[in-house]
């Protein structure tokens, strides 16, 4: 099997995104596990907590995204 143009290989090869790719990526990140939190705590004064809890799972996610992106950032910088 031959992997030349394309292929399996190729889509799962890791990215090395650009610094700037990275800070964007660190802002997006940031400001959504914001937004996460302040709904699902709105969610959970409301009483809905299915809603409350999904976002709450949205921000976990986020915070390890802008975690990831800033262990990335500070690598490149050194």
């Amino acid at each position: 099997m031959r992997y030349e143009n394309g292929g399996l290989k190729n889509q799962l090869a890791p990215r090395n995104n650009s610094r700037k790719m990275n800070k964007l990526l660190l802002a997006i990140n940031a400001v959504l596990c914001v937004c996460a939190l302040v709904i699902g705590i709105f969610h959970l004064y409301y009483e809905e907590p299915t809603i409350a809890l999904a976002m709450l799972l949205v921000m976990l996610i986020t915070a390890i995204n802008v975690w990831e992106a800033f262990k990335r950032l500070k690598r490149k910088a050194q």
